[in-house]
């Protein structure tokens, strides 16, 4: 246990998006900061205690510093910031916890703080906590997140049927690029925009359309943030929620 007085050298809670092994024990972890963003942490005995460096797992991190020399960063003590019980016992709320993981990881730079960021991703643990449909968890946050990024398309015109999402705007069906989201799946995105789950699963909408939206809104928003990259985790969730 920590001493008394090491309050003072802890963070708000970080979340973990990622991370990658580094020899038999030892791992990097990607851990996302309210105070600093996205930071590398060196954790050198990471099989010790591999539960804790799971995707969307919340910790506190006691005297969290980067390096004198720049790069990593180190901390004293670690403990889980929230329990997580159903998350990590139910297999379909990890897998999307492992979606959710990977957008953000692909949305963050290091050492940049992005408070709106950190603050959807807190509300999307408890999403995966508590949130009884979990089919529609990462199609809320995948509309939540275009809106914190403000990237949510206005309406579309009357004479416009598709979105382009490399142009960022509506375009006549006959200019439509490959990738380019229905009207109407961009009209749903903004609508789930605040909506409580409940009232998005009165929507009804279908596996095809949920689908359009979650992939068509990670197309987008890598396009406009100029990266790319296909989702490695997308497709345990088609064969989870087909």
């Amino acid at each position: 246990m920590p001493s008394s007085d090491t309050s003072q050298y802890l963070t708000s809670p970080s979340i973990v998006v990622g991370g990658v092994a580094f020899g038999d024990r030892s791992r990097v972890v990607r851990l996302l900061t309210k105070e600093h963003g996205l930071v590398p942490v060196w954790v050198a005995n990471a099989t010790k205690n591999m539960a804790f460096w799971h995707p969307m797992a919340v910790l506190e991190m006691v005297d969290l510093r980067q390096r004198r020399s720049g790069g990593l960063w180190t901390f004293r003590e670690c403990r889980r910031g929230a329990s997580q019980i159903a998350y990590r016992r139910e297999p379909a709320r990890s897998a999307v916890g492992f979606f959710v993981a990977e957008v953000l990881s692909g949305c963050l730079e290091e050492g940049a703080p992005a408070p709106d960021l950190y603050d959807l991703s807190m509300r999307s643990v408890d999403w995966l906590e508590s949130q009884p449909r979990v089919p529609l968890i990462h199609v809320k946050f995948m509309a939540e997140l275009v809106h914190t990024l403000g990237l949510l398309p206005a309406s579309c015109p009357p004479d416009k049927t598709h979105f382009d999402i490399v142009m960022g705007e509506y375009v006549s069906s006959e200019l439509a690029p490959k990738h380019a989201m229905t009207s109407v799946t961009v009209s749903g995105m903004r609508d789930i925009v605040g909506m409580d789950f409940g009232v998005v699963e009165q929507l009804n909408w279908t596996r095809n359309e949920r689908k359009e939206l979650v992939l068509g809104a990670h197309r987008y928003v890598q396009s406009q943030l100029g990266k790319s990259g296909e989702l490695k985790s997308y497709d345990v969730l088609e064969a989870l929620f087909s």
